[in-house]
Formats: C-alpha cells, sequence, structure tokens
C-alpha cells in the first residue's frame, strides 16, 4: 500500500483510475482527519469514475474511428471494382449509382462517431451536476459569508465551457479533469 503523499503524487501529475485506486487504498489507511478523509474519498469516488467512464468512452470512439475507416476503405475497393469490370455505357452507369451508392455507406459509417460525441457528452454532464455540488460545499465551507447568488453564478461560470457545444471535447475532458484535482487536493492538504 501506498503512503498518502506518494498516492497524491499520480494525482497530480498524470491521473488514472489505476491512481485513484491508490489513494483510495491511502485514504481508508488514514485514521485522522475522518471528515475531510471521507470528502476525499468521496470526491476520489467520482473522479474515478469520470475517468474510468471517459477511458472508456475514448476506446469506443476509436474502435467506432477504425471500423468507419475500414467501412470508407471497403466501399473505395468495390467502387474500383465496379469500374473496372464496367465497360462502355455500363461503365458510366456502374460510375453513377456506385458513387451515390457508396458515399451513402461513407455518410453511414462516419455516424457512429458522432454517436460517440453524444455518449461522451453525458459524461461531461455528469460530471459538472457532481462538481457543482461539491464545489458549493466547498466554497460554503471556506467563504461562509458569500452571497449564494454569487457563489452560484462563480461556480457556473467555471464550469460553463464543459458544457458548452462549441468547446471541443479534449477541452472539456482537461477543465473537469483540473476541477477534480483541485477540489481533491483541498481536502488533502
Amino acid at each position: 500500500m501506498k503512503s498518502l503523499q506518494e498516492a497524491i503524487q499520480p494525482i497530480i501529475s498524470m491521473p488514472t483510475p489505476v491512481a485513484l485506486l491508490d489513494l483510495q487504498g491511502a485514504l481508508l489507511a488514514r485514521r485522522d482527519a475522518m471528515e475531510a478523509g471521507e470528502r476525499a474519498l468521496e470526491v476520489a469516488a467520482e473522479f474515478y469514475h469520470y475517468l474510468s467512464e471517459l477511458q472508456s468512452k475514448l476506446a469506443a470512439r476509436d474502435y467506432s474511428e477504425l471500423a468507419s475507416r475500414l467501412d470508407i476503405g471497403a466501399v473505395g475497393a468495390v467502387a474500383l471494382e465496379n469500374l473496372l469490370c464496367a465497360e462502355g455505357k455500363e461503365f458510366w452507369q456502374r460510375l453513377a449509382l456506385g458513387g451515390m451508392a457508396e458515399s451513402l455507406m461513407v455518410a453511414a459509417s462516419r455516424q457512429y462517431v458522432k454517436g460517440w460525441q453524444v455518449e461522451t457528452s453525458l459524461v461531461y454532464s455528469r460530471a459538472t451536476w457532481y462538481l457543482s455540488r461539491a464545489l458549493w460545499r466547498l466554497s460554503s465551507e471556506a467563504q461562509a459569508d458569500l452571497p449564494d447568488s454569487q457563489r452560484w453564478e462563480t461556480i457556473q461560470r467555471l464550469l460553463a465551457p464543459a458544457r458548452d457545444p462549441d468547446v471541443p471535447a479534449a477541452s472539456k475532458a482537461l477543465l473537469l479533469g483540473r476541477i477534480y484535482q483541485v477540489l481533491l487536493l483541498s481536502y488533502l492538504v
């Protein structure tokens, strides 16, 4: 089992689900500062779920992307075969019909990749929901005199890029990961 200090280091530099499992062990072994430890365990668990789900979605996207490229390659091979085997008037018919059919197949194969984007947006939605609540709690403890409306506005501004459909997925993943890190470290330091 890693010490708390050893377990925190990879969470700061390169967080992974495995690193969070190590941190869980170190936190469970701690006997002091139970309330902060419980909060850290809760944040670590949510961070673990976020990273695990994101890893799963990224792997699925990679496979969908590969399948789409293979489909496109197969479509190209069939189209080439149709053109090479055609003669005269049949050549132009095959070219027109084959081109239209193959274009539809390529467009259809790209829908798998678009489907990944929809599924991944759910990961970000869940994370922003949890982080809103967790940041509210932390802010309430650290700045009890801050008006609720100001607290909520600040949290929403911080999380706004993760909800923006125009922000690239990689930027959303990075932003939310950093917020999880800061939140987790606030209970460990």
